[in-house]
């Protein structure tokens, strides 16, 4: 804790004058606060009424001519390091210079351009909570990416070197400065209705240690490599979305996974929005002993805007779980793969405020 204060204050005396200076600058925050009722999530027998936080968010973007900066806190976070250095405390702290709409360079700590769902703001999720695909992208991660929009209409891409990506479930080892990350999207979008986008990255020797392989094989681990495709399609009150996520290799080791999505929301009025959404995730471990698994999550709920641009907001969800949910006497398969889905039925809810 001592760490994350020393940490606000430096970045306060910083931003300060910066945003003295600047041309534009802006502060934003946001919580969101959580509570839910069922079993839920894999090892947790209690079924009772349970509050937390999701997220608690300050930070700051700044823009001064071609030149921009972010920097974000989240404050529910601890402050332990890991292997590039950066507390995790710090979710972004970014600095670029846009030479037009074709070229946008980034340098620092931010996300990495793999997943459609993931590259949304945390502010403006669609169900209250990061879907199964998450820990399969690549999370954020320090480095230098050139990115461009609006080519030829509405096109656009980004393309990024980073350190190993530890900071994702699917990565464990790496070693930076030695180790490399990368990936890659391209997309396209039509007006704001429809959007379309594939992307592939790569952080190399993802195991945490030696002799992790299966089949014999040793050394630092497989090179984690992922693949997402993603489209999503708005027409007045209809949205609809679809993303499949593929990882090979997870935590170095050779083992498969992928998670699928289908969403589909209707807004009834401006203030209340339906949703339904099915995610699947398939488990495929190169270990012997362990089998093949699925799991099913279908999230049924229901958006009330409060305010403008997500400022304040109600979500609610209740989510069916299916699939390789194991029991209590361990005689039922259960999902094996890290996606982090729920093994049993569970009742959601968010309530967030922000500006």
């Amino acid at each position: 804790m001592k760490k994350s204060l020393i940490a606000m204050a430096i970045a306060g005396v910083i931003a300060a004058p910066m945003a003295a200076n600047a041309a534009e600058a802006k502060f934003f925050g946001y919580s969101q606060i959580t509570a839910q009722m069922g079993k839920g999530s894999q090892g947790n027998e209690a079924d009772g009424l349970l509050f937390g936080a999701d997220r608690i968010r300050l930070g700051y973007k700044i823009k001064q001519g071609n030149a921009w900066g972010k920097l974000q806190f989240d404050l529910n976070k601890t402050d332990s390091s890991n292997v590039i250095g950066v507390p995790e405390i710090i979710k972004d702290a970014v600095v670029g210079y846009k030479l037009d709409d074709a070229a946008n360079v980034s340098a620092g700590l931010f996300k990495t351009p793999v997943g459609m769902d993931f590259n949304t703001s945390g502010k403006n999720l669609d169900i209250t909570k990061r879907g199964m695909e998450k820990k399969l992208v690549l999370e954020r991660a320090a480095g230098l990416m050139v990115s461009g929009r609006k080519i030829g209409g509405g096109f656009g891409y980004d393309v990024g070197v980073f350190n190993p990506t530890d900071r994702s479930s699917a990565v464990v080892g790496g070693e930076p400065g030695k180790d490399s990350a990368y990936a890659a999207r391209v997309m396209y979008d039509m007006d704001k209705m429809l959007h379309v986008e594939a992307s592939y990255g790569k952080s190399a020797k993802a195991a945490a240690a030696d002799n992790t392989q299966p089949s014999g094989k040793r050394g630092m681990g497989e090179d984690y490599s992922v693949y997402d495709l993603g489209a999503a399609y708005k027409m007045d009150a209809f949205t609809v979305k679809a993303e499949y996520i593929a990882g090979k290799n997870v935590r170095g080791t050779t083992n498969k996974e992928n998670v699928w999505y289908l969403h589909g929301g209707f807004a009834i009025n401006p203030m209340t929005e339906i949703v339904l959404r099915h995610y699947q995730a398939s488990s495929k471990p190169d270990v012997t002993g362990l089998v093949d698994t699925k799991l099913g999550n279908t999230y049924v709920g229901a958006n009330f805007f409060l305010a403008e641009k997500n400022n304040a907001r109600i979500q609610l969800n209740y989510v069916f779980a299916s699939g390789d949910k194991g029991n209590a006497a361990g005689t039922a398969k259960l999902y094996n793969g890290i996606a982090g889905g729920y093994t049993d039925n569970i009742l959601l809810a968010q309530f967030q405020a922000g500006f």
